[in-house]
């Protein structure tokens, strides 16, 4: 009995022990670590056009293109709509709306373009939630394409140069 003891007050000495010396992440690498995806985050700004996989922030609306591929529209004509796969998170402390209707396309010459019809995103994003989706828009073949996004509840303006390969 007395060596069973001995081997459980060992074997809680040693747990503690080892629990002890683990290194969880300190405060300074948490700090560096929220520093960095805080430097990917581009604030709203019409002067500067992003790219694919920028971060662009509303005002804590942050907004990701993800990536663009070229679709067939319903009548079978190939490479005639875009898809562009996104992600929209709402970091603010209220309820934000997003919808592609928001957008603007334009292409290469300057001409405007049009949202295609389906399934484009747009709801109600709760604080500290994130929606995926995708928005299309019908195009002609002269990309690049310039797609700018207004946000409605803060009048901010962002624009990607969006080409498909």
């Amino acid at each position: 009995m007395k060596k069973i003891a001995i081997g459980l007050v060992a074997v809680i000495g040693l747990t503690s022990a080892l629990t002890g010396c683990s290194n969880p992440p300190s405060e300074k690498s948490q700090t560096e670590q929220k520093q960095a995806v805080q430097q990917e985050t581009i604030k709203a700004t019409d002067q500067k056009t992003v790219k694919l996989g920028d971060h662009v922030d509303f005002l804590g609306l942050i907004i990701t293109f993800e990536k663009a591929t070229y679709l067939e529209n319903d009548k079978g004509v190939k490479n005639s709509v875009m898809k562009i796969d996104m992600k929209v998170e709402n970091k603010s402390a209220a309820s934000r709306g997003f919808t592609t209707i928001d957008m603007e396309i334009k292409d290469s010459k300057g001409k405007k373009l049009a949202i295609y019809p389906g399934e484009n995103l747009g709801e109600k994003i709760k604080p500290g939630k994130s929606i995926s989706g995708s928005g299309y828009f019908t195009v002609n073949g002269n990309g690049p394409y310039t797609i700018t996004y207004k946000d409605q509840d803060s009048d901010k303006k962002a624009s990607w140069e969006v080409e498909v390969k």
